[in-house]
């Protein structure tokens, strides 16, 4: 009993070091944020047939996020996607998901997401509610986002948020149909990237 409540008291004192450390550097952190696109990758998984799980990625992202640690309820993000930056290893199939049949990128050379709410659960873990954009058709989408640390890069000394956000996207329910009974239609998806100063252009 004695030792149950040491542990639960430590732990509590770690827990408020923590955010007191984050209160204090909070104050010199900016509140507009652009992703790192460098350090950015959208990634997807697919299960072929029950086969195997045939994973990609987009390459090209851009996006921009309003967070102010001492104000998180007030967060809000826009990000865009090119959709002709597919990559899953395999140049023909990428050509293939480019077509028409899937992403169509011709006539819809882009995605979108913009927030509408973002929940806080605790100062590191947020679920975050927007309107997706995808074939020309948008939908409400939810993400499970993970603030993996906030502090200043060793190499550019400025300021770098880690995140990585995950979520699910039903292609069928965007008119993305083809080969339904092959490859599935519930995409997982996670985003992990590192957000920076927005600069003033």
């Amino acid at each position: 009993m004695i030792n149950t409540v040491m542990k639960n008291t430590a732990k509590t004192l770690l827990i408020s070091s923590a955010l007191a450390v984050t209160t204090i550097a909070s104050a010199a952190l900016p509140s507009q944020w652009e992703l790192d696109n460098s350090h950015t990758r959208v990634g997807f998984s697919v299960n072929h047939m029950g086969f195997s799980t045939v994973m990609g990625s987009f390459s090209d992202v851009k996006g921009t996020v309003n967070y102010d640690v001492k104000a998180p309820s007030k967060t809000n993000m826009n990000f865009t996607i090119a959709t002709d930056s597919i990559d899953t290893n395999w140049e023909a199939r990428d050509e293939h998901l480019k077509t028409d049949e899937f992403f169509n990128v011709a006539k819809y050379p882009t995605m979108t997401f913009k927030s509408t709410q973002v929940n806080f659960i605790n100062p590191q873990q947020a679920k975050v509610t927007g309107d997706f954009t995808m074939l020309g058709q948008t939908k409400p989408m939810t993400l499970d986002v993970t603030l993996n640390k906030i502090a200043n890069s060793p190499l550019t000394k400025e300021p770098v948020v880690g995140f990585r956000a995950t979520g699910n996207i039903d292609r069928a329910a965007y008119g993305m149909t083809a080969y339904a009974n092959g490859i599935t239609t519930d995409v997982p998806i996670q985003i992990d990237g590192e957000l920076v100063e927005k600069k003033a252009k």
